[in-house]
This record gives C-alpha cells, structure tokens and sequence, in this order.
C-alpha cells in the first residue's frame, strides 16, 4: 500500500536518509569518486560516505552510500531514473528492490523478517537516491517532476513532487560562501502542506552541498546535511 507519512530522512532514502552528492557533469567515464558529509540534527550528529561510479558503456551511474552499519546501493540511468536499489543493514537487514514495468518487487529480510512482496506505482521514474536524481533534474533546468521514493525505515512507496526554486548563497562547512539552487520537494496531492524538504545544488557544477527539513512534529529540531569533503 501506498503511504504518505513525511520521510524519516529523504537524502537516505533517498540517500539516507537512506540519504544522499557527485554530478554527471564531474564524472569521467568508469570513475570512482568519494564524498563526505554531516548530518545534524539537533546537539546530534554522524557522518557518512557517498560514492557515485560511473559505467557509461552501460549507461548506468551506482550509488552507495556508507554510515556505521549502513550500507544504501543504486542502480540509476544517466537521467537519474533508478533501476535497482538495496539496503543492508547489520545485523538482520538486507533487502533488494527491482522495477519490472509499473511495479517494485521486494525481496529479502528486513528488521528479522522476510520480505517478499510487490507495490503496484505507475509510469512515473523511481527516484531513490535524492541527491543524485535531483541533481539530474537541476542539471538539465527541468522545473517539476513527480516521482516515486521508497522510506528505508519502513519501506512504504512514496508519491513525491519536485520544484526548482530559484538560488541562493549558503554559508560552507568551512565557512566560506557557496552559490547554490535550491530544489523543494513536497508529498504529492492534498499533503503537500504537510512536509517539505530543501535540496541545495552548488552553481558552479551543480554538487549536492545542503539538504534541510524537520523529520517529526512541532518541537523537533531542524536536520541539516552539509558537503564537509567536496
């Protein structure tokens, strides 16, 4: 079933949160490239790793994304689109989803419980890792989109919508100042009030720099993710 709960972190799931950095336009052919990044969320805060590895012969970018005993792993198109997506998480977590036409299926074990099972979605793409779809979508000055994510808490299936919203200067990690585009997204239909969350693309390249939005009623601090490691 279709749910439309606020995400528990977009960029993993999204990812992370799962949550997650490298343009196309900064990858060469069969590259390899690592990048690092805060996540704070009040007096909390982690770090995580973000990978992209280009395959041009086959026209696919892998995503991956490392934090503690996390691991997220993607199959996307070069237009952002994914293909494939696992989670692993030790001890008792390794699930595995695939797009067959209009439907994800679902396999493997998640919290200690085996999963097997099919959500029904539509034509639209499947965009799992947030910070790499959406810059596809700032790369090529595409205005909205509607999409499809899945929550890696509790693997609900997602109906999103993404709008460019003009640009701004951010304060770096290090202080210094970044001029970046901001993409919004929203829940689609009337929950689109409810939650909301910034992604900031810097302008010189489009890299993921920022990430923003509050994950849980009035009174939770704000959670933030910040590029430390361009």
């Amino acid at each position: 079933m279709k749910r439309t709960p606020p995400p528990h972190s977009p960029l993993r799931a999204l990812f992370p949160l799962s949550l997650a950095l490298l343009l196309m336009a900064t990858l060469a052919p069969a590259s390899t490239r690592e990048l690092r990044y805060q996540e704070q969320t009040g007096g909390h805060s982690f770090l995580f790793f973000w990978q992209a590895e280009s395959a041009p012969n086959v026209g696919t970018v892998t995503v991956t994304q490392r934090q503690d005993r996390e691991v997220f792993t993607s199959v996307n198109t070069l237009e952002g689109t994914t293909l494939s997506w696992r989670y692993s998480k030790q001890p008792d977590t390794d699930v595995q989803v695939r797009r067959r036409g209009d439907r994800l299926d679902f396999s493997g074990r998640f919290q200690g419980q085996v999963v097997k099972k099919q959500e029904k979605i539509d034509a639209r793409p499947w965009y799992q890792p947030l910070s790499f779809s959406l810059h596809c979508l700032e790369k090529r000055k595409q205005n909205r989109a509607s999409f499809w994510t899945i929550r890696p808490d509790n693997l609900d299936v997602l109906a999103l919508q993404a709008e460019r919203a003009g640009g701004g200067r951010l304060s770096g990690f290090d202080g210094s100042e970044v001029l970046a585009n901001k993409v919004v997204i929203r829940l689609e239909g009337l929950m689109s009030a409810v939650w909301s969350a910034e992604y900031w693309f810097r302008q010189e390249d489009d890299l993921f720099v920022r990430y923003r939005s509050t994950h849980g009623p009035p009174g939770i601090p704000e959670t933030v993710v910040t590029l430390i490691q361009p």
